[in-house]
């Protein structure tokens, strides 16, 4: 753990920093990222996700825009591109047995491309009211940011209610992604 980071924690929480008093907490993230589908362009469940879990494909794009690197390790990559596709027996309310991959291109800030990463996805299972959230999670195993775990957060445009009276076949949304 960086000592700096160590430091600033502890100035944050308004106490001195003794000896054997180190805050047991995660370091940074080293990229942080707004992420969201792109306009007109939901991500897509086949078949239709509904009540009961099933085996659902998942394809679709994201986009990160407004990344930031607390630590400077990831300082030059500012937004990114992400192609996904993923598999996992999902409902309204789960998802488990998630299986894909993501590819990432990193852009910097003047816009031009800067490589790509490659993501597994984490094979965990979510109980929540936003089972997107397993698409966000797993490790990079190529690129920018290798070895880094991912996870991040999708809030949906559609509700839960809709889901279980409708089923849902397309989704969009926004959220944060953060890496390592």
């Amino acid at each position: 753990m960086d000592l700096a980071w160590i430091i600033a924690v502890a100035a944050a929480a308004g106490g001195p920093l003794t000896p054997g008093a180190v805050p047991v907490l995660a370091p940074p993230a080293a990229l942080t990222c707004a992420v969201a589908t792109p306009p007109g362009r939901p991500l897509t469940f086949a078949p239709r996700v509904g009540l009961t879990p099933r085996p659902v494909t998942v394809r679709g794009n994201l986009q990160l825009t407004g990344c930031v690197s607390p630590d400077g390790s990831a300082g030059a990559l500012r937004s990114g591109w992400v192609s996904l596709r993923a598999t996992a027996d999902i409902s309204c309310t789960s998802a488990r047995h998630v299986r894909g991959r993501a590819v990432v291109v990193w852009f910097g800030w003047d816009g031009r491309p800067l490589g790509s990463s490659r993501i597994r996805g984490s094979e965990g299972s979510l109980a929540t009211h936003r089972p997107a959230d397993t698409l966000l999670g797993g490790t990079v195993t190529y690129g920018p940011l290798k070895g880094r775990p991912t996870a991040g957060g999708l809030m949906p445009d559609a509700g839960l209610i809709g889901c279980a009276t409708q089923g849902l076949e397309r989704l969009s949304g926004t959220g944060r992604m953060t890496f390592g």
